[in-house]
């Protein structure tokens, strides 16, 4: 007969779930060129808007504004996100120019996560050029 042989003890280990964050942001106001504003054709117009990160991530330097409309303004189709820590305000900014032909524009951009998914409300130009 065989001596016995005891087992080894087996630690279990418990794993806490990762916690993972939530992409948000909220419009709060247009700080500059007010829906509906006049421009010249071909004015440089330096559009901001208030935003509130109201997720839970913070937006760090891989977060970006994108354009969602190839619109008729000439500019960066995408640029940084203002950092800013969950919960707080930031401000998104494009510079523009407005387009040639005197006309209604309108063009969109939404945050977008590292992980290419887009997040939060759309903001938005809405100009009037003329002559």
């Amino acid at each position: 007969m065989a001596p016995s042989q005891t087992q080894p003890a087996v630690a279990t280990i418990a794993v806490a779930p990762t916690d993972v964050c939530v992409n948000g942001a909220s419009f709060v106001e247009d700080l500059t060129v007010p829906d509906g504003t006049s421009v010249s054709p071909g004015e440089r117009l330096d559009k901001r808007w208030a935003v509130q990160n109201s997720g839970s991530c913070d937006w760090g330097p891989d977060y970006r504004l994108v354009q969602l409309d190839s619109g008729s303004f000439v500019g960066p189709h995408e640029s940084a996100l203002y950092p800013a820590r969950a919960g707080e305000n930031a401000v998104w900014q494009v510079e523009l120019f407005a387009p040639e032909e005197p006309g209604e524009y309108l063009a969109s951009w939404q945050a977008r996560a590292p992980n290419g998914e887009f997040f939060g409300e759309q903001v938005f130009v809405l100009i009037e050029v003329q002559r």
